[in-house]
């Protein structure tokens, strides 16, 4: 599955400064939820989250793509294509996401963006191992709180979070846990009342959710 044609056209412009406006905030590239973003082993450049969330997967001898990571706002994709020249991993998006072109300049700023990018992978790395490590209420509790973190707005009142969450399948693969498993945890953190589904006319959607935390959230 390849990238939009339009989408990537629009892109390579972006990435020699002849558009700047595109996708739906006039700042990046729009993706819905399920396209497909960049294949591994095909070539590009690399882009920034700047909303939503996006999976990152291998293929495997056997020609099955396996989960590798997950990206979300502020992360970089697609850097290993600065050195190698093609892409390691498959990345698609979780939920409706936006990205930019990165680095955005090639000036001396370019140089410390980068250690920070560096830094926060590592430590995106650190979580993502975490989201697949001990109990299976705690990982589906960690994954629901960092994708509502990674779309907080930063004008929304303190405490005032909201998520959409990517299929429960997605879930699943992200977890380490079954598909049965994941549906389960979903279901007891809304009885529990940290879930809470959004309202939209008199249906209730299964996706978004706004998002209790509680005061003792650990990391």
């Amino acid at each position: 599955m390849k990238p939009d044609p339009d989408v990537a056209a629009v892109a390579e412009r972006m990435r020699r400064g002849r558009s700047r406006t595109s996708g739906s905030n006039g700042r990046g590239v729009s993706f819905a939820c399920g396209q497909r973003i960049h294949s591994g082993g095909g070539r590009g450049g690399a882009w920034r989250v700047l909303s939503g969330s996006v999976r990152l997967d291998r293929e495997e001898p056997t020609g099955e793509q396996s989960f590798a990571g997950l990206a979300v706002k502020g992360d970089i994709i697609g850097a290993e294509s600065l050195l190698f020249d093609r892409y390691s991993f498959s990345a698609t998006a979780l939920a409706e996401c936006v990205l930019a072109p990165w680095p955005e300049t090639r000036s001396a700023a370019a140089a410390e963006s980068l250690s920070r990018t560096l830094a926060k992978a590592e430590q995106r790395a650190a979580e993502v191992i975490a989201l697949r490590c001990g109990q299976a209420a705690e990982r589906v509790r960690r994954l629901v709180l960092m994708l509502a973190h990674a779309s907080e707005d930063a004008g929304a009142a303190q405490g005032d979070l909201q998520v959409v969450l990517p299929s429960r399948q997605d879930m699943a693969e992200i977890t380490a846990l079954t598909l049965e498993t994941v549906s389960r945890m979903v279901s007891q953190l809304r009885q529990a009342g940290m879930l809470a589904p959004q309202r939209f006319g008199r249906h209730r959607s299964h996706r978004r959710f706004s998002v209790r935390s509680p005061a003792d959230e650990a990391c």
